[in-house]
């Protein structure tokens, strides 16, 4: 057996789909990205299937049988189907050939090294086929498109090349990459539809290689193509790292491409912040928080820096716009106050609620607010210490509000 061969075996999901379809005589391909990882020597989780046209459906329905698991229609469009294991977490997406051969099917494709087939045939499993020499390409880590018009034709090619790129250690090969800066140039990656790219910026920031992805959308000029104002530069790339890196370490729910989004457009005004991030069609929620982070995070490690603030100042100053803007404040400046909320201050919370101060006699008013944001700030600063004291402390504020009131 090659090694070829060996990888695609002992992937759990080519060897179900081999199995479904070893008695049908139609030829069928294992195609692109399990071909590419099985030559890099990685692991091949999902699959990517060619079938002849009309068959999918059928095809999907024998995988998901085989594996114990369901099939749905992925894409009428490109009548591509899904076959979903039910625990190994794996599926095969099984589409109609585009053309008359394999071949054909394969000119088709972004690089060179996502154009490759494997038969899944039981008498000649595993024969590659590279009309275009991925392979080479693979061995020599070179990033190459099939034709001068690849990038024209889909301008998203080029992000999907950066990502390439930053995790399979890859490079543009020289033509290429003219290619890639003569569509952005052109302004074609800036006419991108707003969900396309965000789409695109997502994949990007979130893959485990987007350290270096920045930096690759910077020397490309990708970013002023985006907007005018982006920064996909080092500093915003170690700006990212660092704050990916706090997030792991201290357990903060954030995702990275909020934070890879808030590095890269640091620079941005707050009205120029909500314009772009308004255009990408983000949730109104995430515009907010990184408009938040991309404006607060410097004001806060200037406040920390320059005044002495006790716990519940520093708590006042994070809570409104974490947790991304305290979060990449720490990544700014890694001050131990910005620690300590992240790892004590933003867990403290009281004991008593307002049906407490409900039975202590104070009825539904603004009040109950300020007497409990009150406690909360004794209690970040060392004051209170559970339950008993937080009550004491409260009948001490009911009743002097009601003496002031009296007065």
């Amino acid at each position: 057996m090659t090694s070829l061969e060996e990888a695609l075996s002992s992937a759990p999901s080519v060897s179900a789909a081999r199995t479904a379809l070893e008695e049908r005589s139609d030829p069928a391909w294992v195609v692109g990205g399990a071909i590419r990882d099985a030559l890099l020597g990685r692991q091949v989780a999902d699959a990517d299937l060619a079938v002849q046209r009309g068959a999918e459906q059928e095809a999907a329905r024998a995988i998901a049988k085989v594996a114990g698991g369901t099939a749905f229609a992925l894409s009428e469009e490109f009548a591509t189907w899904r076959a979903v294991a039910p625990t190994d977490g794996w599926h095969v997406d099984v589409s109609g050939l585009r053309a008359e051969s394999i071949e054909s099917d394969l000119r088709a494709r972004d690089f060179t090294l996502n154009a490759m087939a494997a038969s899944l045939k039981p008498a000649d499993f595993g024969r590659l086929v590279d009309p275009f020499g991925g392979r080479e390409d693979l061995a020599a880590r070179v990033l190459r498109v099939l034709h001068n018009l690849s990038f024209i034709d889909d301008p998203t090619r080029i992000f999907r090349a950066i990502r390439y790129e930053a995790r399979y250690g890859l490079r543009l090969e020289e033509h290429t990459a003219r290619l890639a800066r003569g569509t952005i140039e052109m302004g074609l990656v800036g006419d991108l539809s707003s969900a396309r790219l965000r789409d695109e910026l997502v994949a990007l920031l979130e893959d485990p290689g987007a350290t270096g992805g920045i930096l690759r959308l910077g020397a490309l000029g990708v970013d002023r193509a985006i907007h005018a104002h982006l920064r996909a530069d080092a500093e915003g790339a170690q700006l990212f790292e660092r704050a990916r890196t706090l997030r792991d370490e201290l357990d903060v729910d954030v995702p990275a491409w909020r934070l890879g989004i808030a590095a890269i457009a640091r620079e941005l005004s707050s009205d120029e912040a909500y314009d772009w991030l308004l255009r990408l069609k983000l949730r109104r929620r995430d515009v907010d928080r990184i408009a938040g982070a991309i404006r607060v995070a410097p004001l806060i490690v200037e406040r920390i820096e320059t005044e002495a603030l006790d716990a519940a100042q520093v708590v006042a100053l994070a809570d409104a716009y974490a947790p991304d803007a305290p979060l990449l404040a720490l990544a700014r400046e890694d001050r131990p106050e910005l620690r300590e909320y992240f790892t004590r201050l933003r867990d403290v919370h009281l004991e008593i609620g307002g049906s407490d101060l409900a039975e202590l006699g104070l009825s539904e008013s603004p009040r109950v607010g300020e007497v409990l944001g009150e406690l909360r700030r004794r209690k970040l600063n060392g004051e209170l210490d559970g339950r008993e004291s937080e009550l004491d402390a409260a009948r001490a504020l009911i009743a002097a509000s009601a003496a002031t009131d009296d007065s």
